[in-house]
């Protein structure tokens, strides 16, 4: 089950930042970002899809674990994630029940009843999709800093259930184009995901984070 909720719980996280649409700034402006407008421009009308490249640390591991695939979003009930390298895997979300299926196996499915902390992500995730500021704050504490040419937004959980998944979700960009999330758990793993074109980057078998840090950034 921990692969199957690692899974999950990226997927619920990635689509309102992953799918943001580029919007370009007047030549050399560099105005201080403001979260209301940012998440407008973050948010994508569903379907979308788009790439991405996950790089996870963790202290039991002695290199990464680098999986790349495909980010699918058909709307606040309905997500999908398909890894394609190194391994087969699809992960699906239609309202309360998630499937899994590695390779040709049997799909395994489960309900987010008996995952209340993803379920709150998802509920959470699903306002900041339609831009509703207020309802997202109920769970995270929003930190948003930088300027157009370059932000990041921190979020912090309030509620102790996803805290105990998540102690922290940074968010790095430019104009309206998300390039990387980086998602802290309390255990000290960390998972930075690449995305849209900062998934085209070529990251090594023993790469570290600060160099996934520069492209981020």
């Amino acid at each position: 089950m921990g692969r199957v909720r690692c899974g999950v719980l990226v997927l619920l996280l990635l689509p309102a930042f992953a799918m943001g649409q580029q919007t370009s700034s007047a030549p050399g402006a560099a105005a201080p970002a403001d979260i209301d407008a940012l998440l407008h421009r973050l948010a994508r009308p569903a379907p979308a899809t788009t790439a991405f490249v996950e790089v996870h640390f963790s202290p039991v591991l002695s290199r990464p674990l680098i999986v790349s695939g495909e980010l699918q979003y058909d709307g606040p009930d309905s997500l999908a994630r398909t890894v394609t390298k190194p391994y087969s895997e699809h992960t699906e979300i239609h309202g309360d029940q998630v499937s899994v299926v590695r390779g040709s196996g049997t799909p395994r499915t489960f309900s987010l009843a008996r995952a209340p902390d993803l379920k709150t992500l998802l509920s959470s995730f699903s306002a900041l999709l339609g831009g509703n500021r207020q309802q997202l704050e109920q769970s995270f504490t929003l930190m948003l800093n930088g300027d157009d040419a370059h932000w990041s937004i921190n979020l912090t959980p309030r509620d102790s259930r996803v805290a105990q998944r998540v102690a922290r979700i940074t968010v790095n960009g430019a104009a309206g184009l998300a390039r990387c999330m980086t998602t802290a758990a309390p255990d000290g793993s960390v998972t930075i995901m690449l995305m849209e074109d900062a998934a085209q980057t070529l990251v090594a078998p023993d790469t570290d984070r600060a160099a996934l840090e520069k492209v981020c950034h």
